[in-house]
């Protein structure tokens, strides 16, 4: 190539890149930068005043565009330096580059979020409910409903660090007091294992634990300095013969995924799995057939995702991202079923979370099924929209051979719609048909758990109350003042 006709091709090229609009180059940069460290948020996802006013300007200080102390000045001091850990030591962008990313958003999205319009629903026919409440808990501030099939016990926990163990009828059996809320319990041969979160709350401090409550009734420590553990699982990752702890730490700014490997009767090795915040729940099993257990997780908090650890031997895992969100979906739970019956495993996902910066009804909040194909690809196939959702676990209640639904929702349209706290999904031919009960707003729920209370071979369901007063209205949480329910119990009435 000639010199004239390489200067002539430069100043081409700089004249088609000066051509690029505002809304281009904003699109560009935002793409680039926000899509770096989770799945890029279409500004559709949230109205204008939402993202000028809360979310970007989050972002900025994600970004290190914002002075940290003054942008985290209500933090906690015992927060901060988790905090500034996260925070780039310059600036991602100029801010030049930054004002273009906020008048792409700000002139692409909307001036509100429009949620599709639903009947009144009906209510099932298949459960009977009742409800209990400890009568020295003044509001319902339940933080775990934990049901032991060989027991027939129950494990109530609340926010004040109270753990009841009471009878499948409710009879109080023991009290315990504990520093902070319990949030999961395993059976572990005749023992249990539990996790207290530290703090319930938001933060990033390391006072979460796994305690042991022994057949003697004595609690042993297993594991400490956690950051706010919402859930854990025990399993022999190495085949050794000795059970280990891989624990959820949600945390807030930071958290992780971790394996504790068991060395001995309490003492245990930590691995680090991922540093991701926002671990919810975790799925132990054998996906790839290769004899050692792998680890399927979900990601709340951040970039949100549902994530296959791959067990490669000796704690190291590799990493197969399933399934990715946008950070404003508010992940909350998963399950897995073959709802198909192809032999494959599909994905149950709720997402519904609306605590955080945005706290408007969406549109895209819901249950959703994600089917799995031949090439172990999953693809959405079912999605019903339910503010709020928070947890979804499917079960064949009615015994008619297939895969029900059922769902509870911690932030529902109590104004318009306050039936979706609980759903109940019938399958009739693969097709869910939506149902709700009468006091499906009797309590903000905000845990669930199958029991098979009467041994009768049908599934119950236990709601548990964690009834904060934020987004309701006041003739709603009147209703909760006067007919307090910590517990509603769903009797099936199949058996």
């Amino acid at each position: 190539m000639s010199w004239d006709k390489f200067v002539c091709l430069v100043a081409l090229l700089i004249a088609i890149g000066s051509c690029e609009s505002d809304q281009q180059k904003g699109k560009r940069l935002a793409e680039q930068h926000c899509g770096s460290c989770h799945l890029f948020p279409n500004p559709s996802l949230l109205p204008k005043t939402i993202w000028q006013n809360k979310v970007l300007p989050n972002m900025a200080l994600r970004m290190g565009l914002l002075d940290f102390m003054e942008a985290t000045q209500y933090t906690s001091s015992d927060d901060l330096v988790a905090a500034a850990s996260t925070i780039p030591d310059s600036p991602m962008v100029s801010k030049k580059e930054w004002q273009a990313i906020v008048d792409y958003f700000i002139k692409t999205a909307p001036d509100s979020l429009e949620s599709p319009k639903k009947n009144k629903l009906p209510n099932t026919n298949i459960f009977d409910t009742k409800s209990y409440h400890d009568a020295e808990e003044a509001v319902p501030l339940v933080t775990l409903i934990k049901f032991d099939s060989v027991s027939q016990h129950i494990f109530i926990s609340n926010r004040n660090g109270i753990l009841n163990q009471v009878t499948s009828d409710f009879k109080k059996i023991s009290t315990y007091q504990f520093s902070s809320p319990a949030s999961h319990m395993v059976r572990v041969k005749n023992d249990y294992m539990i996790s207290f979160m530290g703090i319930m709350d938001p933060n990033d401090q390391a006072k979460g634990q796994v305690l042991q409550l022994n057949a003697d009734n004595k609690f042993e420590a297993l594991i400490d300095s956690l950051k706010r553990p919402v859930y854990f699982e025990s399993a022999d990752l190495n085949n050794d013969g000795l059970d280990d702890i891989i624990v959820c730490a949600f945390g807030n700014y930071t958290g992780n995924l971790t394996a504790y490997e068991k060395l001995s009767h309490s003492t245990y090795k930590k691995h680090l799995i991922s540093t991701l915040p926002g671990s919810r729940r975790t799925l132990i099993k054998d996906f790839n057939g290769d004899s050692l257990p792998d680890i399927l997780t979900l990601f709340t908090q951040g970039d949100e995702q549902i994530t296959l650890f791959i067990n490669k031997g000796d704690f190291t895992f590799k990493q197969q991202v399933l399934l990715r969100f946008p950070p404003v979906y508010g992940s909350s739970y998963f399950d897995i079923a073959d709802f198909n019956k192809d032999g494959r495993y599909d994905i149950l996902y709720a997402n519904g979370d609306n605590s955080d910066y945005s706290q408007i009804l969406k549109p895209y909040h819901g249950v959703r099924l994600f089917f799995q194909n031949d090439q172990g690809e999953f693809k959405e196939t079912w999605f019903y929209p339910q503010h709020g959702a928070s947890k979804a676990i499917a079960v064949d209640f009615d015994l008619d051979g297939d895969l029900d639904i059922a769902s509870i929702s911690f932030f529902p349209d109590f104004e318009n719609c306050s039936e979706e706290a609980f759903l109940y999904f019938e399958n009739v031919d693969g097709k869910f048909i939506s149902h709700t009960i009468p006091d499906a707003t009797a309590g903000r729920w905000i845990v669930m758990e199958i029991a098979d209370l009467e041994g009768d071979g049908d599934q119950d369901i236990l709601l548990g109350a964690l009834n904060f007063t934020s987004q309701v209205p006041a003739s709603q949480v009147n209703n909760w003042k006067q007919d307090r329910k910590s517990i509603l119990i769903l009797k099936n009435r199949i058996r």
